[in-house]
């Protein structure tokens, strides 16, 4: 009899913890960079307008069985495609209140337009989103950034209290854009706010991070209040939540949804009283397939029309070349072509282009200027709308041999074009580099080189380092862009393909133009 009463006893506790449990669903999209219609290289999959028919959907499914939903975005859904101009990224920031998330965190590409134009555009939109940073701070005269960004959002779910951490990337080569302001060091802000959060009774505390895939593996590792990190900044898409074990040996999961509204990430959390209780399901789904909602496909239109307002509509699509490249190459190729269509435009000895600020997008077939545009994303000031700029810099050659050397062993992702070399790794881990050549000769000490590069490395290396400042002193802004350089290559006729990198070849990294003895690198870097 004891024993019957044993199992009755436990039946019920089990019963009854089950109806305390709460299932909540969380659908997560990350670094989808103003990616209106669909991905790169493919129609039918991506684009806000079948987004929302899917974010949509998954909230009616989840209502009819009782289960509330909550809409999150993990940064990036600023700069990095050409619809990001349209109003000066107002549509964009409008795109997030029609798709109707709940909460987003700022990504790196989020504020590259300024704080002052940043707190214009918050004033100007007003998001409906809870928008959130605990490490990203201006001063008291940007009313807006003040007024809507917050460090953290806290919500009561069926008598569960919730609260999700913003935390965004302090990369020195983006938060320079943060002027009269900063951005704190992620990880040191996301351990205080996670002890401030527990203090302040959450039952359920969720990271909303920027900071890519290895940092949030070391936030889960510093923090024991976590339960929960929803990620951006690297681009991974995570089909099974990561697990890194807390300072507590408590396993945390991360998870992260790709990029560019390829998919949508979904999962369904138990939480209780007690605390968080895991995932109980969890799928990236890709966005194709479905109809498109058509509000949203009105915005998009509407945004398109902007910009054709704007740039004119025969200037977008006139055909200013043809490229030989198709889906599913490698986009460093493209990246090297630009590279060499900086050194051309300007006639220099060596360019440096950011490989990892190129973007994704290569055109295919025929090429427009709208193409162009998608190929190189980039503005920091909304005036410049034609984006970066090609600098020139006269420098030294010791210079030259000192930043290959520091930009080879800080894994700087960079692509230079005019210069070839060789390299050895040692047994710490550092590059050896020697026999640095231009144009086949040996790089002399003290003669003065012609360097190009993109305006962005120019902008931010000021305020990088002293260094840099120093190097690039004499660095003046040439009337050429990078789109429009790329441009007066494509009209040369040279082929772009997938054999442009290929013959012939040489050392490890490239290959040597034949027909202008000019050497291609490109160094070892990391993901943006």
């Amino acid at each position: 009899m004891k024993a019957i009463y044993i199992v009755l006893f436990n039946l019920i506790f089990l019963f009854s913890t089950a109806l305390e449990a709460k299932l909540v669903q969380i659908l997560h999209t990350n670094d989808i960079h103003s990616y209106f219609d669909h991905v790169e290289h493919d129609e039918d999959q991506g684009g806000y307008a079948r987004l929302k028919t899917m974010i949509e959907f998954y909230k009616a499914e989840a209502l009819k069985k009782g289960i509330k939903t909550i809409v999150v975005d993990a940064g990036d859904f600023m700069e990095g495609n050409f619809f990001y101009m349209a109003k000066n990224g107002r549509r964009s920031f409008e795109m997030h209140n029609k798709i109707g998330y709940d909460i987003s965190v700022i990504g790196n590409h989020d504020y590259l337009m300024g704080t002052d134009e940043m707190d214009s555009i918050l004033n100007d939109v007003n998001p409906k989103f809870k928008y959130l940073g605990a490490n990203f701070h201006a001063d008291s005269r940007y009313k807006g950034i003040n007024k809507f960004v917050k460090p953290y959002h806290e919500m009561t779910i069926e008598g569960v209290k919730v609260a999700f951490l913003g935390l965004t990337t302090d990369e020195i080569v983006f938060r320079w854009r943060v002027y009269n302001g900063g951005i704190r060091k992620p990880l040191k802000d996301g351990v205080k706010f996670d002890k401030i959060l527990k203090d302040r009774g959450n039952e359920v505390i969720i990271g909303l991070t920027h900071i890519g895939l290895e940092k949030d593996k070391l936030l889960a590792s510093k923090t024991k209040n976590l339960d929960l990190i929803i990620g951006g900044h690297s681009h991974d898409f995570l089909y099974k939540p990561h697990y890194e074990k807390n300072k507590d040996k408590k396993r945390i999961p991360i998870v992260q949804a790709g990029a560019h509204a390829a998919v949508l990430g979904r999962m369904i959390i138990d939480i209780e009283k007690s605390g968080f209780k895991g995932i109980k399901e969890y799928e990236l789904i890709p966005i194709r397939g479905v109809q498109e909602d058509e509000e949203i496909a009105d915005a998009v239109e509407v945004a398109r029309e902007d910009l054709e307002n704007q740039y004119g509509h025969n200037h977008l699509y006139e055909e200013v070349g043809f490229s030989q490249l198709e889906a599913g190459d490698d986009a460093k190729i493209w990246n090297a072509y630009t590279t060499d269509a900086i050194l051309e435009s300007t006639g220099s000895d060596v360019s440096i282009h950011t490989t990892s600020m190129g973007g994704p997008y290569f055109p295919i077939g025929s090429v427009t200027r709208f193409d162009l545009y998608n190929s190189h994303p980039r503005w920091f000031d909304f005036n410049d709308d034609k984006g970066w700029f090609v600098y020139r810099a006269t420098i030294r050659g010791y210079w030259i041999k000192w930043m290959f050397k520091a930009v080879m062993n800080l894994g700087i992702p960079l692509t230079f074009s005019g210069i070839d070399f060789e390299w050895k790794k040692n047994i710490f881990g550092k590059f050896t580099v020697k026999n640095l050549r231009i144009k086949g000769k040996k790089i002399k000490s003290f003669k003065n080189y012609e360097l190009a590069l993109p305006e962005g490395i120019v902008r931010g290396g000021f305020r990088i380092s002293p260094l840099v400042g120093l190097l690039l002193k004499k660095a003046h802004r040439t009337p050429i862009t990078v789109v429009s350089a790329i441009e007066k290559k494509l009209q040369t006729g040279e082929p772009i393909d997938k054999y442009y990198l290929e013959e012939p070849k040489f050392e490890i990294f490239g290959r040597k133009k034949s027909s202008t003895k000019r050497e291609r690198v490109f160094f070892p870097g990391v993901k943006r």
